[in-house]
């Protein structure tokens, strides 16, 4: 570890550790963020497919009950 001319430490232990554990938090933070981005796209495009099909189809006069 470096010191200054004084032989004093240039940043603390608990300092380094609580920087340690912020950057933790925000990895983890954007790796979750990460995920709930890919399943709104797999959700997107389930609902592009389905409303696709659904645009597809072709409407008939008769109620399918008579």
């Amino acid at each position: 570890m470096s010191t200054a001319a004084n032989g004093t430490p240039l940043v603390e232990r608990t300092d380094i550790h609580k920087s340690c554990k912020a950057i933790e938090t925000l990895v983890n933070v954007l790796n979750d963020y990460c995920e709930a981005v890919g399943l709104v796209v797999s959700l997107q495009k389930k609902l592009a497919k389905s409303l696709k099909e659904a645009a597809a189809l072709k409407a008939t006069g008769e109620v399918a009950g008579s």
